[in-house]
């Protein structure tokens, strides 16, 4: 992908959600059946405790290094879209439960 031209003036979030948006276009379909849904929730659920666990060595980090240094990380790019990403993580815990409903359905039906 081509991130150079009209890109350069997004901001990181912004490019991150194309990227993302860019990549599901260019994927095939698949199948969505109880294995794929099991699948999907386990990568999930990955992520969001890599997203915990990064949370907690970012608060120790910045505790580290004390109120000073930190006000100039907070006021970085790189910093709101950090804060972007983890309040959408946050809003997804509905999402999550759905999948989660979803799954429990798909594990309640006969096999085909």
């Amino acid at each position: 992908m081509n991130c150079h031209s009209s890109s350069e003036s997004l901001p990181l979030a912004a490019l991150i959600r194309r990227n993302v948006m860019e990549e599901k276009l260019e994927r095939p379909q698949l199948e969505w059946d109880l294995e794929s849904a099991e699948l999907a929730y386990g990568v999930i659920a990955r992520y969001v405790e890599h997203t915990q666990v990064s949370g907690v060595v970012i608060a120790l980090l910045a505790s580290a290094l004390g109120e000073e240094r930190v006000k100039s990380i907070a006021a970085s790019e790189y910093w709101q879209a950090y804060m972007a990403s983890k309040r959408s993580i946050t809003e997804a815990r509905t999402d999550v439960e759905r999948l989660t409903e979803l799954i429990e359905r798909l594990r309640q039906q006969p096999p085909e």
